[in-house]
């Protein structure tokens, strides 16, 4: 098999010339309660005569709905193996392209992967190896019969990711659409997207019964990012942010606060952001007349306010008002920061936890 040679390949541009390579196309039955088998294995040695097996198991395609029951198989064959005294040290998962959010299944599982567009992790503790290959984050390879959807760019699929962040489970298909005024076919599609990705949970019906939400976020970040999925103004309030801050209030326009600011909204009682307040962030229905209410500046460096058109106005449908101050939605908030500047992802990070403790969908 074409892939089994390529991971053989890699280890051998990889490690020392000191080290020794040997690829097992023919990976015995480990007993008789192994029916299934990997497709392949290969024999490490360290320079000191240290041996150690690494089970492969080959796909055409991966997603992440799938590492589960591979790494299930793989870790039972280590297992019964290593009772026939057969030392298996590691496994990694072969494919075309293995995305972003697979891997991060695969690692989680404990798993390595290769791919042909150069992404390559194995991790053994003895001999200890630790390889890690950055390769592409999307596939250049396209099925035109595969119609399948690949991306979340867009207000549609932002409007479902938000609804399915919102409200209460379970959900169908029919009912996310009509919340997230959306068309029942995008609704549809966007759901089997979020189940191949491995953030949702569905029953055999096709209703959702579990969200992973920051799962479900850092899947969105791949396709949206805050500066560019929007319109964007970088203005200057000359006379400070409290100014800024305290005007937002007397808005004649709609908006939605966002980035670090928000994360202050939401956060509980006492507890203390993780960077000061440097900036401040929000959508606005009309940018221009929101830069003449504050009087701001438009300037090109030291912008402290940014003021957005957004991609669609759900950020104001599903704000949340706050001392008289309209937020953008907790999970609108956790994706403009993770794709912010600075250290916006820490303040995801913080503001991510404290939703995680009355929200399990949003527990690590």
């Amino acid at each position: 098999m074409q892939l089994l040679s390529l991971v053989e390949q890699a280890l051998l541009c990889t490690l020392p010339p000191t080290w020794s390579i040997a690829l097992d196309h023919d990976v015995p039955r480990a007993g008789a309660r192994r029916g299934d088998r990997p497709d392949g294995a290969v024999t490490i040695t360290a320079p000191d005569g240290t041996k150690v097996g690494v089970l492969i198991e080959c796909k055409a395609a991966v997603v992440p709905r799938d590492v589960a029951s591979v790494a299930e198989r793989l870790h039972l064959y280590a297992n019964v193996a290593a009772a026939d005294d057969r030392r298996i040290g590691g496994a990694l998962l072969a494919a075309p392209f293995v995305s972003p959010t697979t891997r991060a299944q695969l690692d989680k599982h404990g798993l390595g992967w290769f791919d042909t567009t150069g992404n390559f992790r194995l991790r053994l503790d003895r001999p200890a190896v630790f390889l890690d290959r950055m390769g592409a984050d999307r596939s250049g390879l396209r099925d035109p019969s595969d119609r399948l959807l690949k991306s979340l760019r867009g207000p549609a699929a932002a409007k479902v990711l938000l609804e399915l962040c919102e409200t209460p489970l379970p959900m169908g298909v029919r009912d996310l659409a009509e919340r997230a005024e959306v068309g029942v076919a995008t609704s549809a599609r966007v759901l089997d997207l979020l189940d191949r990705e491995a953030v949702i949970d569905r029953e055999e019906h096709g209703s959702v019964i579990a969200v992973r939400k920051r799962a479900l976020i850092e899947r969105w970040v791949q396709d949206y990012h805050v500066m560019t999925s929007n319109d964007v103004v970088t203005t200057l309030d000359p006379r400070g942010l409290t100014h800024a801050l305290q005007a937002l209030s007397q808005a004649s326009t709609r908006i939605a606060v966002t980035g670090s600011a928000a994360v202050r909204a939401y956060l509980p009682d006492g507890v203390t952001p993780v960077s000061p307040l440097v900036s401040l962030s929000l959508y606005a229905e009309d940018p221009a007349g929101m830069i003449e209410q504050l009087r701001l500046r438009a300037v090109d460096r030291g912008a402290n306010v940014v003021i957005m058109s957004p991609y669609d106005e759900v950020v104001y449908a599903r704000s949340r008002v706050v001392d008289g101050v309209a937020f953008a939605p907790p999970a609108q908030v956790v994706a403009d920061l993770l794709t912010g500047p600075g250290r916006s992802s820490e303040e995801a990070e913080q503001l991510m936890t404290a939703l995680g403790a009355g929200d399990r969908g949003w527990a690590a």
